[in-house]
């Protein structure tokens, strides 16, 4: 079962980063004020879509390197490479949110509220 998971989460992560990579600009609603947005554009949806992609790669690396049955103790590279893609993912994902600004969300609707409410 959770074999089955981690894939689906590799594959949503890969899927999903592609997806950002070809779309282009788009706003994340803020969480605790959906009055405003954080606009990603088209080089920030870009960074975030990459981070994304090579968080994939680290987690097909882990797979693969599990299926393996080598012990990590003695996987020097594969430690190597498993903190360049996380690292990596890491640095990308910041330099999204660093390049990324916050604006007025422009799908935002003020509730409203009705006039014969108590």
């Amino acid at each position: 079962m959770m074999r089955t998971v981690s894939l689906f989460v590799v594959i949503l992560s890969a899927l999903g980063g592609a997806w950002l990579i070809m779309r282009g600009d788009f706003y994340l609603p803020n969480r605790f004020d959906p009055s405003l947005a954080t606009h990603f554009g088209s080089t920030a949806a870009r960074l975030l879509g990459a981070a994304m992609v090579a968080l994939a790669v680290a987690g097909i690396n882990f797979m693969r390197h599990m299926a393996s049955g080598l012990p990590v103790a003695k996987a020097k590279r594969w430690q190597t490479q498993q903190f360049v893609f996380v690292s990596t993912s890491i640095v990308l994902f910041t330099a999204a949110f660093i390049s990324a600004d916050v604006r007025p969300n422009p799908d935002y609707r003020p509730p409203t509220h009705s006039q014969n409410a108590r």
